[in-house]
C-alpha cells in the first residue's frame, strides 16, 4: 500500500499538528510529505522525503506571513499528483484537506479544525486585522470565496478524522459531513518533581490564546506566573503583566516539561479545538486549571485531574485556582489520564482507520 501525508506548513514553529505528522510519519516511514513551505532548519524529515509546492520559492518574508500568500494556496494544494498513491492522508488545520486525488486513492483527512479564520473565528479574525475600511472589504471579499473553495475541498474528502467532539461539532456544522474522533498522540511519558511555588500557561502568544485573561487574574492574586512560549502578542503581554508574572521565550522540551513538572498547576484560559498543553500538563504530574470549553473538556476530569472555570473572567480564574490549592490530585490518576492519549493509542487508532477505509492491502 502506497501511502503519501500532506501537511498545510512547515516552516514554523511546531506545534500539535506538526506532532499528529511527526506520528504519522513514524506509523509510515515510508510515505512522502507533501507541504507547501518547508524550512530544513525548523523541522528534520529527509530531504528526500519532502515534497513543496511552486510557494518554496517565494521570498522569505512572504513565507513568514502567510496570509499575503492566500490568493495562491489553492492552486499551490490542488497541483500535486496523487495518482500514484493508494491512501493520502492530510493532517489539516486549514488547507491540506483540500487536495484533489485520483478517483482510485482513498483521501482521509485527519482535521485539526475547519478553517477557523474563515468560519468559527471569522468575526474575531477580521476584528484582529487593524486595517482601514477598503482593505477590510477586500478581506471580507477574499474570505468569501475562500470559504467556497474550502467547502468544495470538503466534499472531496473520502473520510474525516477529527481531533476533539469540539472539532467533529464544527466538521458537521460547516462542511456537513460526518467523522470519527481519534485524539491527537501526546507523549505520556510520566514525569513528577518536588512542586514549586508558581503556575504556568503556554502556547503560541497570540490574542487567541487568551494569555491576557491569566495575566489580569494574575496581576490581582499576585501568585507567580511563568508564561511559556513567544509569538506576536508578547509585548503587549508584557506591558500587562506585574512583576510577579514571568516571560521565559521559548524554551526546549526538556526545560519545557521541567517546568510544567515542578508548577502547582496549569492555566488553560482559551477554547481550543483539542489543546495538547493539557495532556502534558498531566504527564508532568500537574494539575490543570481550564476554561470549561473545547478540548480541554475531554482531556480534564473534574476535581481528579484539575478544575474548571465556566466564564472568562480573572474572578472565575481565580476562584479556580484556590478551589485547585484546596484538592489533591493523585499523581496516579493524572499519569492515567495522559497514559488514554499516548503514542500508542494513536498508532492502533490510524492504522485501524486506514484499514477500515481502504480496499488495498
Amino acid at each position: 500500500m502506497k501511502v503519501a501525508l500532506v501537511h498545510d506548513w512547515l516552516n514554523q514553529k511546531a506545534g500539535g499538528a506538526e506532532q499528529v505528522l511527526d506520528q504519522l510519519a513514524t506509523i509510515f516511514p515510508e510515505a512522502p510529505i507533501y507541504t507547501m513551505i518547508y524550512n530544513p532548519e525548523r523541522f528534520n524529515y529527509p530531504e528526500e522525503r519532502i515534497r513543496t509546492s511552486f510557494l518554496q520559492s517565494a521570498p522569505d518574508f512572504l513565507k513568514q506571513r502567510s496570509r499575503y500568500l492566500l490568493p495562491l494556496i489553492p492552486s499551490a494544494i490542488e497541483a500535486w499528483d496523487f495518482s500514484d498513491f493508494d491512501v493520502v492522508i492530510s493532517s489539516s488545520c486549514a488547507f491540506s484537506k483540500n487536495i484533489i486525488t485520483h478517483e482510485g486513492t482513498i483521501h482521509i483527512s485527519y482535521c485539526h479544525s475547519p478553517m477557523r479564520f474563515a468560519w468559527d473565528y471569522w468575526p474575531m479574525y477580521l476584528n484582529e486585522q487593524q486595517v482601514g475600511p477598503l482593505r477590510r472589504a477586500a478581506i471580507r471579499r477574499m474570505v468569501g470565496r475562500l470559504r467556497l473553495w474550502d467547502y468544495a475541498g470538503a466534499a472531496r474528502v473520502d473520510h474525516f478524522i477529527a481531533n476533539s467532539k469540539t472539532t467533529q461539532a464544527r466538521i458537521q456544522k460547516y462542511y456537513r459531513r460526518s467523522s470519527e474522533i481519534v485524539y491527537p498522540p501526546v507523549d505520556s511519558t510520566p514525569h513528577q518533581a518536588d512542586k514549586d511555588d508558581y503556575y504556568v500557561t503556554l502556547g503560541m502568544l497570540t490574542p487567541y490564546k487568551k494569555i491576557d485573561l491569566a495575566i489580569e487574574a494574575f496581576n490581582i492574586s499576585g501568585k507567580p506566573l511563568k508564561v511559556i512560549g513567544d509569538g506576536p502578542d508578547r509585548t503587549r503581554l508584557e506591558a500587562l503583566a506585574a512583576e510577579n508574572i514571568e516571560f521565559t521565550g521559548y524554551v526546549t522540551e526538556e526545560e519545557r516539561t521541567h517546568l510544567l513538572a515542578k508548577a502547582r498547576g496549569l492555566i488553560f484560559p482559551n477554547i481550543e479545538d483539542f489543546g495538547i498543553a493539557p495532556v502534558d500538563a498531566m504527564a508532568a504530574g500537574t494539575a490543570v486549571i481550564a476554561y470549561a470549553a473545547g478540548g480541554a473538556t475531554e482531556t480534564v476530569i473534574e476535581g481528579q485531574t484539575g478544575i474548571f472555570f465556566t466564564e472568562q473572567t480573572a474572578r472565575a480564574l481565580n476562584e479556580a485556582v484556590l478551589k485547585a490549592e484546596t484538592q489533591e490530585f493523585k499523581l496516579s490518576d493524572l499519569h492515567a489520564r495522559a497514559d488514554q492519549f499516548s503514542y500508542r493509542q494513536f498508532h492502533d487508532a490510524i492504522i485501524a482507520t486506514v484499514e477500515r477505509h481502504s480496499d488495498v492491502e
